[in-house]
């Protein structure tokens, strides 16, 4: 028997089944057969914790989803995975990446900004002592502080250091620091990124899937984490200047301000988180984060 014959053949993927993801997410999407689809989402084998409690929010969670925001589609499932069921089969990042931006997306990216005013509008929940700070925000504090504890994120981080220099780094280190010790703080996603903001239908609207990241922290980090996606992706897909910049307006058109003059610093620890999630979690990323470091210089100078 040959060496190949020897190996043995991976798993056929049902026809209209995707699956992707990390050693932090791995995410399936499957077709129902009654309609819409079915999203389920395992932590990664390297996730350093599981997904967060729902408890009794549920009820403050579907109230954020009326009149014109999307719906917060709140999984069901324990620490290690959770399923949605959501009209569409397809995340706004994938859009943005398959076509960039278009103004069929500017709807979504509106109902978002309304989701998460909502969600923040009645301040912390009794139990904000049980959820504690975001998921991502502790990753990104650990790295920061040079405490991480996988080897590749850890010399990643020395890397990234070494080109944005130690004034940079430090003043990085402070913003992060200084959003972990803000006492003015409500419910928040988490993690309210693109690629969890689901396209809806003729007939549905947009689904967020939540509850795998639910925290307190200031209502700036959840609108630092759609900010700071979309400004990657304008910077590394290039394309219609102007529609970027509209998808931004209307998402901060729906959430009912901005984040003033501050917005770099948000911006700059969302993507310094992806650069972490990249080393720690990406095992096959081998193009180096030359290309980041240029891109967080001019962030953090502004």
């Amino acid at each position: 028997m040959s060496g190949l014959e020897a190996i043995p053949a991976a798993p056929a993927v049902p026809e209209g089944v995707v699956e992707y993801g990390t050693d932090l997410l791995r995410t399936t999407v499957r077709p129902l057969t009654s309609g819409g689809h079915e999203w389920t989402r395992t932590c990664g084998r390297l996730a350093p914790t599981g997904f967060r409690p729902v408890g009794g929010l549920g009820d403050r969670l579907t109230a954020a989803g009326r009149d014109g925001a999307v719906r917060p589609a709140v999984g069901q499932g324990d620490a290690t995975s959770r399923r949605y069921t959501v009209a569409g089969g397809e995340s706004v990042a994938n859009r943005l990446l398959s076509a960039g931006p278009r103004p069929q997306l500017r709807e979504p990216l509106r109902g978002l900004g309304r989701t998460l005013n909502r969600l923040h509008a009645d301040g912390p929940p009794p139990s904000a002592q049980r959820l504690g700070p975001p998921r991502g925000l502790i990753r990104l504090d650990t790295w920061l502080a040079g405490r991480a504890p996988a080897a590749r994120a850890a010399y990643v981080g020395s890397q990234l250091r070494g080109r944005l220099g130690p004034e940079r780094w430090s003043k990085a280190t402070d913003w992060c620091r200084q959003v972990t010790e803000d006492t003015d703080v409500t419910l928040v996603h988490g993690a309210p990124g693109l690629g969890s903001l689901v396209v809806g239908d003729a007939v549905d609207p947009a689904a967020l899937l939540t509850g795998e990241d639910l925290a307190v922290a200031p209502w700036y980090f959840d609108l630092g984490w759609v900010l700071g996606e979309l400004v990657e992706l304008k910077w590394q897909l290039g394309g219609d200047q102007q529609e970027w910049q509209l998808l931004l307006e209307v998402f901060f058109e729906g959430y009912g301000r901005d984040l003033g003059a501050q917005w770099n610093r948000v911006a700059a620890l969302r993507i310094l988180l992806h650069v972490h999630d990249i080393a720690a979690y990406v095992g096959w990323h081998t193009a180096g984060f030359d290309h980041y470091a240029t891109f967080l210089m001019f962030l953090i100078d502004l």
